[in-house]
């Protein structure tokens, strides 16, 4: 089949997508554990930074700020204990640092669901049934989970929705080769990147997947995908255009934004309409976990229904399985009796450490971050 022609343009900016309402926060060096916890910890002992997520008089903030600091400081004090943990034991320690990460998230949108009350994981799972992750499910509760995928997602969960684990594994990008390897199903998720093109008169995006898509335009995921942007034939400079090393010989897809917006007078690219056009399919769309890419295009759990499951919340869920099992249940960890959900476990305590924190520190940002070695913007 012969695709049709991209737009021919003018004027290209490589550029991360995100929500353009809530803006970005760009970092001139790699995401690593000192920077983050820095950056986590400013939230809990800076009083202009912790006040500034509240509204109402002065005491009104600083009571708030008082629970706020507190669910961080218990977060980041797990988090580090979790650090010296060599393996997947070390995911009773990242769990409650995520719930408490997350009630710190979620406590300026709910204070009277999470300050000083008792408030449930928004997950059970029955250990006593748990034998094998391929078989386990998660069922949505009301509380903190809950809350916060309606936060992140704007969709709402039911109460009483099982969610398949290894659905949950296939989500989290960091750990496809694992998931792989311990045959528990393959990854779903797809690295892109992603660039803003213009002529004198429209801007578009374009995305850019490298090896073999696994974009199916018969799933819901597909027809959404499809729906806002076709694919077309590729440029000749594209690795120049979209800033990737001319070591990269894998094979290139290019997919072109359906819909354009105008180009502002001089011609220079309308980079947050150009965006907002991305973001159509927020829905299958993470934020990117490394350098690698600029987005992780991330289908719905299920083939034939829409619900997102972006790789921030599949980590939390995750976490949330393992340290139940972790506590009640740790023979379904026995490297001799099995040995691929040991390694399965073990990969998941040290891959998505780093990420998590990511997911957070964009999640009490309100923003994405996206963060690049030293030395990235020059030529």
């Amino acid at each position: 089949m012969t695709l049709p022609q991209y737009r021919p343009y003018g004027q290209w900016i490589p550029i991360q997508p995100f929500d353009p309402d809530a803006g970005m926060q760009a970092w001139s060096e790699s995401a690593s554990f000192p920077l983050l916890l820095e950056n986590l910890r400013r939230h809990a002992e800076i009083a202009a930074v912790g006040r500034a997520k509240f509204s109402g008089t002065l005491g009104q903030k600083n009571l708030a700020w008082k629970e706020y600091r507190n669910f961080l400081r218990q977060a980041l004090s797990n988090y580090e204990a979790a650090l010296g943990v060599p393996n997947r034991s070390a995911c009773l320690l990242y769990y409650y640092a995520m719930l408490n990460f997350a009630k710190a998230e979620l406590l300026p949108l709910y204070p009277s669901r999470i300050g000083g009350q008792f408030v449930g994981h928004g997950l059970s799972f029955s250990p006593k049934r748990a034998q094998t992750v391929v078989g386990d499910s998660l069922v949505v509760k009301e509380g903190v989970f809950r809350w916060l995928y309606e936060k992140r997602t704007g969709h709402t969960l039911p109460v009483g929705l099982k969610i398949p684990v290894k659905r949950l594994l296939s989500q989290i990008p960091e750990i496809g080769t694992q998931v792989k390897d311990a045959s528990m199903g393959e990854s779903q998720t797809m690295q892109a990147h992603h660039m803003v093109a213009a002529d004198q008169s429209q801007s578009w995006s374009l995305l850019l997947i490298l090896g073999d898509p696994k974009i199916d335009p018969s799933s819901k995921s597909g027809k959404i995908f499809f729906k806002h942007f076709r694919q077309v034939g590729i440029m000749p400079e594209w690795r120049d255009h979209f800033a990737i090393s001319r070591r990269i010989m894998a094979n290139a897809r290019l997919y072109e934004s359906r819909a354009t917006v105008p180009t502002p007078a001089g011609g220079v690219p309308d980079i947050l309409g150009a965006v907002r056009l991305t973001m159509k399919i927020r829905d299958i769309l993470s934020l990117r976990t490394d350098e690698h890419g600029d987005v992780c295009i991330t289908p719905s759990l299920y083939k034939t229904k829409i619900l997102p499951m972006p790789s921030s919340l599949a980590r939390y869920a995750v976490t949330y399985y393992a340290s139940s099992l972790v506590r009640y249940k740790p023979s379904v960890f026995d490297s001799q009796i099995y040995p691929e959900q040991a390694y399965m476990f073990d990969a998941i305590a040290r891959e998505c450490a780093l990420p998590m924190l990511v997911d957070t520190l964009a999640g009490l940002e309100g923003k994405d971050q996206f963060f690049f070695a030293q030395g990235s913007f020059r030529s």
